[in-house]
């Protein structure tokens, strides 16, 4: 693992997305790397297939102050000082019916959606929360994923009406979450690995009430997987299960809440595509799931369907999970590892790492 002097950087938060990572300074400024969403600008000659436009360093976007980041497949959204909603990046079938709405390099402010507390992105599907605790989606509709009835294939915000109030949306690929300000969750869109958590594998296309033995803290959704976190740390797992993302070896998948061993408490979880991830009480990290792309940051390409912890990273206070990539940030420093060939994790040789390794920042 490489050592880098950071002192003048404060990172406050992470988010990854399909091939690019986002960092948040105490500023309130935001450093993106990798490709779209990053903050890169076009080139003259566009590459549809690919990203390799894309710069192996740290891009500073021009936004104004912001409170939180979030980095989607492509396009990335960012909440301000003023709780309004910017968005930049690429997105190919219109971000909610707006194929004009999208700048790569130049973030602006998405209208339809104003009051804005929290956010979550994914490709083509889009949720943020108000300040009374109401939710928005925008996207594409496939098997219910708005979780509101609307005639429209690319719908422009709108708001999902019988949810209580709620304080954090979660967003996979086709389906939606959201945690209730009392500590339950309700699922919808599509469910064919059982990522809903409903018991059943059915497309769900309006909210729907998790049964669960526990109350919880947050929530985060991957592929077709989904973590959470109780108050007392504990992890529940639920969804596909074929490279043990959901930390056991005894089930293909689950349609209901089954419980994660791990050696400590949790702060916070992270999925990605197939791979999950834990930041404990300690600071440290662990991961499990599918490796092949050297995501799991165990330093081989093996998966595991334990938790296993990650080396090398001590004291963390935050953890970010992309499609096949992963951060960490630690005291100091800014850690990446997985794959690289956008960029994403900053290294100017493109290599997927298999271990922790710090962000360049010039």
């Amino acid at each position: 693992m490489q050592a880098h002097d950071t002192k003048n950087y404060v990172f406050t938060s992470i988010s990854c997305g399909r091939d690019h990572s986002l960092a948040l300074l105490s500023t309130g400024r935001v450093i993106g790397w990798g490709g779209d969403g990053s903050g890169n600008p076009p080139t003259n000659v566009p590459n549809y297939c690919s990203s390799e436009k894309a710069t192996t360093t740290a891009v500073r976007l021009e936004t104004p102050p912001v409170l939180s980041i979030t980095a989607g497949y492509g396009v990335s959204l960012a909440i301000d000082t003023r709780h309004r909603l910017a968005v930049w990046g690429s997105d190919r079938a219109g971000l909610g019916g707006r194929l004009d709405a999208v700048s790569l390099a130049h973030p602006q402010l998405l209208p339809g959606v104003a009051a804005v507390r929290s956010v979550a992105a994914r490709e083509f599907l889009f949720g943020a929360i108000d300040d009374e605790g109401g939710l928005h989606t925008w996207g594409l509709n496939h098997e219910g994923s708005l979780g509101r009835a609307t005639p429209d294939l690319n719908a422009v915000p709108g708001k999902v009406d019988g949810l209580p109030p709620l304080r954090q949306v979660a967003v996979g690929s086709g389906y939606m979450l959201v945690l209730t300000q009392d500590g339950d969750l309700y699922s919808w869109g599509g469910n064919a690995a059982g990522q809903l958590g409903l018991g059943h594998l059915s497309c769900v296309a309006a909210p729907a009430r998790i049964v669960a033995s526990a109350k919880f803290s947050s929530v985060c959704a991957g592929a077709t997987h989904t973590l959470a976190v109780t108050p007392k740390g504990a992890v529940m797992a639920w969804g596909s299960n074929h490279h043990g993302q959901l930390g056991t070896d005894k089930v293909k998948y689950s349609t209901a809440p089954i419980p994660v061993a791990l050696p400590e408490p949790v702060r916070a979880v992270a999925a990605g595509m197939h791979f999950s991830l834990a930041l404990g009480e300690s600071g440290r990290v662990y991961a499990w799931g599918w490796n092949g792309r050297g995501q799991l940051g165990t330093g081989d390409l093996e998966d595991r369907r334990q938790p296993t912890r990650v080396a090398g990273l001590e004291n963390a206070s935050a953890i970010a999970a992309g499609e096949t990539h992963a951060m960490a940030i630690a005291p100091g420093k800014l850690f990446g590892w997985g794959y690289n060939a956008s960029g994403q994790l900053g290294q100017s040789n493109r290599q997927q790492l298999h271990a922790a390794a710090f962000f360049p920042l010039g």
